[in-house]
């Protein structure tokens, strides 16, 4: 059995080590971040690895001290006085690459976890965020445990109690995200993803105002399954409207991320797994008809995509997109779309020449199909030309003209 956890022998537990694992989503812990600031002057020589979500989660580990760091495979504006203080250590990496080295070449002296009460056999459930810690959490050296009442118990991966080092069991609200406002901009780019999405489709989504405003415009499809790294609140109103499949495994995720009606749902509707399962290209590549629906920044004349810079800023990382499109292209009769509204809130367009210098998100090889509210342009076996005209023709109007001249004189040095 674990031994009983306090503030005090947590960082007792955490001294004996620097390298700590600190899940993200709703596998974050309020109570171990309680902690953790209360205790900021203890946490000197530690080092806090974890997928942590960009506005979602959005604690600064590596701000708890002068000699505290933080591992991270996104970045966000959360963590930038500290990046530039040097104590981020930013890892560009897939979900695939990185579920490969957390469980094939890294281990922690640290796993902190929050679980739901042991069930019948003495296995604590992951409840809502079962992404990463099947990776982790057997080669850690120590596991402390948040077992929290709130927490349900959902059809996905556990952790044995015996595997547990130490535990607290306290009743504390999970990390609740509420579903965005409805935005006409983002309403209408859906509006125009969902003439893509056929009855029977299998969808993956990107977290935020996109996946809201496509599940809105999709609940008149019927029989549509998800297979996605997340869920979010979007869900309930697809359940409500009768478009998913019966199908008991009609819902795959890695994590839920919504509110407290969310997660009651979850439990019941979603299988979760881990990513080395929602991410696997050869798991997605035999879904029939994935349909992978996915946000961006921006998008160039030749097809590349920015889903990371903001003014030459780095404000993210690439995530699961990668794999869901290269999932999306091997699967029978499969898409993966890139949605984004043709101009930013300032009448910027996000249809550019090219992009500027630097890394790109997806590669132009492995465009497919790209939407805004003024069409879809399928960029699949078309000429650069072709691709430009394509693209162009879904840019806002008053952008378009200025595009055709960059591309003529761009084109001219290719």
């Amino acid at each position: 059995m674990p031994r009983l956890l306090d503030a005090d022998t947590f960082f007792d537990y955490l001294a004996q080590g620097p390298e700590v694992f600190a899940p993200g989503c709703a596998g974050h812990s309020l109570l171990f971040e309680q902690w953790l600031r209360a205790g900021a002057q203890r946490c000197g020589g530690l080092r806090f690895t974890g997928v942590h979500i960009p506005t979602v989660n959005t604690f600064d580990f590596a701000g708890l001290h002068p000699q505290s760091r933080q591992r991270t495979i996104f970045l966000s504006g959360d963590l930038r006085a500290s990046w530039l203080d040097g104590r981020v250590d930013y890892l560009p990496m897939t979900y695939t690459a990185t579920w490969r080295w957390l469980r094939d070449a890294v281990a922690f002296d640290t796993l902190l976890v929050q679980v739901a009460p042991p069930d019948a056999d003495g296995n604590c459930s992951l409840g809502m965020a079962c992404d990463f810690t099947p990776a982790v959490w057997p080669r850690a050296t120590r596991i402390l445990a948040h077992i929290n009442p709130r927490m349900p118990r959902s059809r996905g991966p556990s952790i044995p109690l015996a595997r547990i080092t130490a535990a607290i069991e306290q009743d504390m609200p999970l990390l609740a995200v509420t579903d965005p406002p409805t935005d006409t901009a983002m309403d209408a780019v859906a509006a125009q993803v969902a003439t893509l999405v056929e009855d029977g489709a299998t969808l993956q989504l990107g977290l935020g105002r996109l996946q809201s405003a496509v599940l809105r415009a999709v609940r008149d499809r019927r029989n549509l399954r998800i297979h996605s790294g997340m869920v979010s609140d979007g869900l309930l109103g697809l359940l409500d409207s009768g478009a998913l499949s019966p199908a008991p495994d009609a819902v795959v995720a890695g994590v839920a991320l919504g509110t407290p009606a969310l997660y009651a749902a979850a439990a019941a509707q979603v299988s979760f797994r881990e990513v080395g399962h929602t991410h696997d290209h050869s798991v997605l590549g035999a879904i029939p008809r994935l349909t992978a629906i996915n946000s961006a920044l921006s998008v160039d004349l030749l097809g590349q995509v920015n889903g990371e810079f903001l003014s030459g800023r780095q404000m993210s990382g690439v995530g699961g997109l990668p794999d869901f499109i290269a999932g999306a292209r091997q699967s029978a009769a499969g898409r993966g779309i890139i949605a984004l509204p043709a101009s930013t809130p300032k009448g910027q367009c996000r249809i550019v020449p090219m992009l500027p210098t630097g890394p790109v998100s997806l590669a132009r090889v492995d465009a497919d199909c790209i939407v805004t509210e003024h069409g879809v342009a399928d960029l699949r076996h078309l000429d650069v030309h072709q691709r430009a005209a394509a693209l162009i023709a879904i840019a806002a109007p008053e952008h378009r003209e200025q595009l055709r001249s960059a591309w003529h004189e761009l084109s001219r040095t290719l």
